[in-house]
């Protein structure tokens, strides 16, 4: 049986160890930099507080997905807490677990963006509402009427993530909502930012869109919901970490290994092929050697962790200059 050493305990080690010790053929270890599961995506309990670090709406247009996440944690069939106190209604799961009662089930959750402007609070997608143009005020609105109308007869020509905002709802506003939101989510100003992204996160989304999803809304028609436009998604009970601990103990019951606080500090290369990698444990360094490598770690870590004769030069001085 061959040895795989998957390095990093988050979302894609955990579920690349997952599928390897599926197929029975392998001899799985994980190695985990920190004492947590989960890598950015995970959960910190603090004095008994859970709080979300990074990605924590599980959502997707791919059935197989949705399937995966729910082989691991059921969605609701009964409402929370919330739901009743709110008075909320939501199309639940059949059979699902009641939110109440167990801590092991995915939460149906309402999408809630806002952006805070000029004192006024706006949803993030925009919607086309009484209260956007109340908040927006007859002015402005037409101004961003206007700006958007010109934006549609001068197209840009899309090289930039502020090229594909400008041409999706014109320049008012983009400067009102998505310049400074950018730049305070993202750190990068949208001029510096490439515009597959843009076209990759939000997909033919326009005001013709939100217009149109409005109408259909009203109109009670099915379309295909928008990428950003998703009004609904799932969210783990304990918070979204709690996805990739139930992971990992479906790991280690498969019979694979977590080893905590295992840092990898250098990768051991010869004649091109990783033969070992080398942790620092307890202040100690431990080598650790296997017949495959998988690693989900940060690439600026891979890269500055072989030796600098085998890294390409420009891809050595790529890695160097990200910041985390």
């Amino acid at each position: 049986m061959k040895k795989v050493v998957v390095i990093g305990a988050g979302p894609a080690g955990l579920t690349a160890a997952n599928e390897l010790l599926k197929l029975k053929k392998y001899e799985v270890v994980i190695l985990e930099e920190t004492n947590d599961i989960g890598g950015i995506a995970k959960t910190v309990n603090y004095n008994g507080n859970r709080m979300d670090i990074g990605g924590h709406r599980f959502f997707s247009k791919d059935k197989k997905i949705i399937n995966y996440w729910q082989d691991l944690m059921p969605i609701q069939g009964e409402p929370s807490y919330d739901d009743k106190k709110l008075e909320i209604d939501k199309k639940l799961s059949n059979e699902g677990p009641n939110p109440e009662k167990d801590d092991n089930v995915m939460l149906i959750r309402r999408r809630t963006s806002r952006i805070l402007y000029s004192r006024k609070f706006f949803e993030y997608p925009i919607s086309i509402k009484k209260e956007t143009f109340r908040n927006i005020g007859i002015y402005m609105t037409f101004r961003a009427g206007i700006s958007y109308l010109k934006a549609n007869i001068f197209k840009r020509k899309e090289e930039t993530l502020e090229d594909f905002y400008i041409n999706s709802f014109g320049k008012v506003l983009y400067e009102m909502f998505f310049k400074k939101y950018t730049e305070k989510v993202w750190g990068r100003n949208p001029s510096e930012i490439s515009a597959d992204w843009g076209k990759q996160r939000a997909k033919g989304i326009s005001i013709t869109e939100i217009l149109k999803d409005t109408l259909s809304k009203k109109i009670k028609k099915n379309r295909e919901v928008k990428k950003s436009l998703i009004e609904e998604f799932l969210y783990p009970k304990l918070g979204p970490g709690q996805l990739w601990e139930v992971l990992a103990d479906k790991i280690q019951k498969q019979g694979g290994k977590i080893l905590r606080n295992y840092k990898v500090e250098k990768i051991n290369v010869e004649d091109k092929v990783v033969k070992s990698v080398f942790c620092k444990v307890n202040n100690k360094i431990e080598e650790i050697k296997a017949d495959i490598f998988i690693s989900s770690m940060p690439i600026k870590d891979l890269v500055q962790g072989m030796e600098k004769d085998i890294v390409p030069k420009e891809m050595l001085k790529i890695a160097n200059r990200i910041t985390i």
